[in-house]
């Protein structure tokens, strides 16, 4: 194919890549002596509370091949900025009483997808 013939290829504008920007909470527990039990159920209460608020993307524990946890809880957020997002990361309550520290990545989701299935009367629903 000749130059002339080539396709031509737009390029997109850097600020305007697609994707959605979010924020991943690496959460890792601390030293720190105490009883964390006592903050467990405040923590759970923090996450659905960020859920119902449309804040949480996901949140669970990396676990290996047998669901047993192992290296850090994983918090991924909504937010306006990085502040904003370490402010929320601050304000969990394990995080907040030092029994955990954390690292916050900024994330942008370019590529994948997922399917979901809703059934009204069954009140069922499925991912894919």
């Amino acid at each position: 194919m000749s130059e002339e013939q080539s396709p031509v290829r737009a390029s997109r504008p850097a600020a305007r890549r697609p994707g959605i920007r979010l924020y991943v909470i690496l959460s890792r527990p601390t030293a720190r002596a105490g009883d964390r039990d006592a903050v467990r159920a405040e923590h759970f209460a923090y996450i659905h509370d960020l859920e119902a608020r449309g804040v949480l993307f996901a949140a669970g524990p990396e676990v290996d091949e047998n669901d047993k946890p192992q290296g850090p809880g994983i918090i991924i957020i909504r937010a306006a900025s990085l502040e904003a997002a370490r402010a929320i990361a601050d304000a969990e309550p394990f995080h907040r009483d030092r029994y955990r520290e954390y690292d916050i990545r900024s994330w942008r989701i370019s590529e994948g997808g997922f399917g979901l299935r809703v059934r009204f009367t069954e009140r069922t629903f499925e991912f894919e």
